[in-house]
C-alpha cells in the first residue's frame, strides 16, 4: 500500500466551489417561486433547506479533500481520489513532460501552489493538477527532475531563483518589451471598440434624446440631428473633433493595456538548464512552467503591424501535450529583432532561425491577385443594382489588390534543419517546425488549383495551438517532390 499525501486544505475550497457551480441553479430554480412571491419571510422550510445544503456541500468537500492523495515512488507518482468510488491513477516520471506551478495571491496568503503536470499525451483527462503547500510542490518538481539526492528548498520559488543565479543561460523581458506586447494584445485592440461605445453613452447622459425609449447605440451617436447642423456649417472642425475622440479612445486602450500587460507578465525569465526550459513570470499571480525541450515542436515568430516599424516580434511555442487554453505558449513575449538569434543560441539552440528563399511559382499571380479582385468587384457591381452608394466599396479593391500582392510576392517557404513558412499579413509570421514533430504531410488540390497547377499543403502536428498557421498553399508538384524528399529524409 502506497504512503498517500493529502494536498493543502485550501483544496477544500475548490471542491466547494465546483459543487456550488454546477448545484446554485437547480437549487435556485427550486425556490424562484418561493423568494420572488415573499417580502423577506420566507417559510422555515425554505431555510431550513438553504442551511442543510450548505452544510452538506461543505461536509462533502472536506470528505473529498480528506480521501484525496498522491504519492511518489521511485519512477511514477500514484494519484488517488473519490469517496464512494475510489480512483487511483499511476504516471511514470518520465511521461511527465511539462511543469506548470502557479501562485495567485489567495495562495500566496496560505503557501500553497498550484501545480499542473503534463504528460505526452495530448489528452487533457491525462494530466493532473495538485494543489500542494510550498515544500511539497518542490518535493514533486525535484522528484520528477530526477534530483532526489540534492537539496530540497523549502519554497518552490526561491529554489528556482537560485538556479537561475548560479549560471543558467537566461534571458528577461524588460519592461520595454512588455510595452511593446501592450500594443499587439487582444486587450487593446479589444479595447477600442469599447472606448468608443462609453463615448456614445456620455453622449447621450450630455446630450438626452427627446424619445428617451430609444436605445444607445453608435447608429443614434451618428444620427444625432445637431450633426446635420455641424456639418452644414464647419465640418472640418466636426472632422477634427471625431479624429480627436478616436485619438482618445486608442491611448486609453493601450494605458490599460500596459498596465494589465505589466502585471500580468511581470519579470518574465526565460532560463534554459540541461534539457529543461524554466520560464517564470507574474506579479500578483506568480507562474513557473518548467517545459522539455524535446517536447517542442515548432516556433512561431510573429510581427504585429503595429511594433513592427519598431523592429520588434514575439516568439510562440507549440509542444507536445498541451490542448485546450494551455495550447499557446509564449517563450519570448517581445523582443527587437537585432536580439532574436543571440536569445535562441542561448534557450534553444536545437532551432536555427534562417530567412527561407523559395518563393511561390511564377506566372500565378491571377489566382492570388486577379481573382480576388475580380471576385470583388463583381460582388460590388450586383450590390450597385440595388444601391448606388455600393460603388463607395470600390475603394476596397485597392486593398484587395494591395494583400493579393502582398501574399504572392512575399510569401516565402524552404527546407533547411526545420521546414520554413513565412506569411504576410496584418500579423507577419514565420513558423519553424522541426521534421521530427511532423507527424504527416497533407496535400490536395481542388478545382481551382487543379486549374492553376498548385498544391494545399498541410503540416499534422501533435496539438497544434492554430492549425491554420500549418497550412499553406501555392506549391507546385516539383515543390511536393522535394518537401517529401526533405521529409522522409532520403
Amino acid at each position: 500500500m502506497h504512503t498517500m499525501i493529502r494536498q493543502h486544505p485550501v483544496k477544500v475550497m475548490m471542491y466547494l466551489y465546483q459543487t456550488i457551480r454546477y448545484m446554485i441553479i437547480p437549487f435556485t430554480l427550486l425556490l424562484f417561486n418561493e423568494i420572488r412571491a415573499g417580502t423577506g419571510e420566507q417559510p422555515y422550510w425554505v431555510y431550513g433547506l438553504a442551511t442543510g445544503v450548505g452544510i452538506g456541500i461543505a461536509i462533502w468537500s472536506i470528505v473529498s479533500w480528506w480521501k484525496d492523495g498522491y504519492g511518489i515512488e521511485d519512477n511514477a507518482i500514484i494519484l488517488r481520489h473519490g469517496v464512494f468510488y475510489t480512483t487511483q491513477r499511476t504516471i511514470p516520471l518520465e511521461r511527465i513532460t511539462n511543469i506548470s506551478m502557479e501562485m495567485s495571491w489567495v495562495d500566496r496568503l496560505v503557501r500553497a501552489v498550484t501545480i499542473q503536470l503534463q504528460t505526452s499525451d495530448s489528452d487533457e483527462a491525462a494530466d493532473a493538477t495538485l494543489v500542494l503547500t510550498s515544500r511539497q510542490a518542490s518535493l514533486v518538481r525535484s522528484a520528477i527532475k530526477g534530483h532526489r539526492e540534492g537539496s530540497i528548498s523549502n519554497n518552490a520559488y526561491e529554489e528556482y531563483q537560485t538556479n537561475t543565479l548560479s549560471g543558467m543561460p537566461i534571458w528577461t523581458a524588460s519592461p520595454k518589451d512588455i510595452w511593446m506586447m501592450s500594443i499587439s494584445s487582444n486587450t487593446f485592440w479589444l479595447g477600442v471598440p469599447f472606448c468608443i461605445s462609453l463615448v456614445a453613452y456620455l453622449w447621450k447622459w450630455l446630450e438626452p434624446p427627446l424619445d428617451q425609449h430609444n436605445d444607445i447605440s453608435l447608429v443614434y451617436f451618428f444620427k444625432n440631428e445637431m450633426w446635420k447642423e455641424i456639418l452644414s456649417s464647419d465640418y472640418i472642425s466636426v472632422l477634427l473633433a471625431l479624429l480627436g475622440i478616436l485619438v482618445l479612445c486608442v491611448l486609453v486602450s493601450w494605458l490599460v493595456s500596459m498596465i494589465m500587460m505589466q502585471i500580468r507578465y511581470d519579470q518574465w525569465t526565460v532560463a534554459r538548464h540541461n534539457d529543461k526550459l524554466d520560464i517564470q513570470y507574474g506579479w500578483h499571480e506568480k507562474k513557473l512552467l518548467s517545459l522539455q525541450v524535446n517536447k517542442v515542436q515548432s516556433i512561431r515568430v510573429k510581427e504585429h503591424l503595429l511594433i513592427r516599424p519598431f523592429g520588434y516580434v514575439s516568439v510562440w511555442m507549440d509542444c507536445v501535450g498541451y490542448t485546450g487554453e494551455r495550447k499557446a505558449k509564449i517563450l519570448l513575449p517581445a523582443i527587437h529583432k537585432s536580439k532574436l538569434r543571440a536569445a535562441f543560441e542561448t534557450l534553444l539552440p536545437e532551432f536555427d532561425l534562417p530567412t527561407p528563399e523559395r518563393r511561390l511559382p511564377m506566372g500565378k499571380e491571377i489566382y492570388f491577385i486577379w481573382i480576388p479582385v475580380l471576385t470583388a468587384l463583381i460582388i460590388i457591381v450586383i450590390a450597385s443594382l440595388f444601391s448606388a452608394w455600393a460603388w463607395i466599396a470600390a475603394v476596397l479593391l485597392t486593398i484587395v489588390y494591395g494583400v493579393g500582392r502582398n501574399k504572392y510576392r512575399c510569401t516565402r517557404w524552404d527546407t533547411q534543419q526545420q521546414c520554413i513558412i513565412a506569411k504576410p499579413g496584418l500579423v507577419k509570421t514565420a513558423v519553424y517546425i522541426k521534421r521530427e514533430a511532423i507527424q504527416a504531410i497533407d496535400y490536395s488540390q481542388n478545382r481551382l488549383h487543379r486549374l492553376f497547377g498548385i498544391y494545399r499543403i498541410e503540416f499534422i502536428l501533435d496539438s497544434p495551438s492554430k492549425p491554420k498557421e500549418y497550412i499553406f498553399t501555392g506549391m507546385e508538384r516539383e515543390d511536393i517532390t522535394l518537401l517529401l524528399t526533405w521529409y522522409k529524409n532520403v
